[in-house]
C-alpha cells in the first residue's frame, strides 16, 4: 500500500510540474530512444531550424525519463498501447511520430515558443 501511494505522489507531482503553460516553461519535450528513425530526423530538424529554442531530449531508457513519458502519456489521454517515440510534449500540445504532418504541426506549435537567447563568448 505504501509503495502505490509513493507511486501515485510521484506521478502526480511529475504531472504537476509538467503541466506548466508553454509560455512559462518556454521548453520543448523530446521523449526519444536509441534506433528509432524518427526520433533521428525529428533531431535533425530541430537542430537545423530550431537551433535557438529551449529543446530538451529525453532517452526513455535512461532515468525515469519513461515514467515521464507516461505521465505525459496520461495527461494527454494517449493509450500505452498506441505510446511511440519520437513522443513531443510542447505546452498543452503533443506529436507523436515524425513525418509531414508532424513537421508542420511542430512548425504550428513553435509559434508559441521563444528562441533562447545565447550569449556570445567575450
Amino acid at each position: 500500500m505504501k509503495k502505490i501511494l509513493a507511486c501515485v505522489l510521484l506521478m502526480a507531482s511529475m504531472i504537476m510540474s509538467g503541466c506548466k503553460s508553454e509560455n512559462a516553461t518556454n521548453r520543448i519535450y523530446v521523449f526519444s530512444q536509441p534506433g528509432c528513425i524518427h526520433c533521428e530526423h525529428a533531431r535533425e530538424y530541430m537542430q537545423r531550424y530550431y537551433k535557438n529554442y529551449d529543446i530538451k531530449e529525453l532517452n526513455i531508457r535512461e532515468g525515469n525519463n519513461m515514467g515521464y513519458m507516461l505521465g505525459y502519456a496520461r495527461k494527454f489521454k494517449v493509450s500505452q498501447q498506441s505510446l511511440g517515440t519520437p513522443f513531443i510534449v510542447m505546452g498543452n500540445q503533443y506529436i507523436m511520430g515524425w513525418g509531414n504532418q508532424q513537421v508542420k504541426d511542430f512548425n504550428r506549435y513553435a509559434k508559441n515558443f521563444r528562441p533562447t537567447m545565447k550569449q556570445t563568448p567575450k
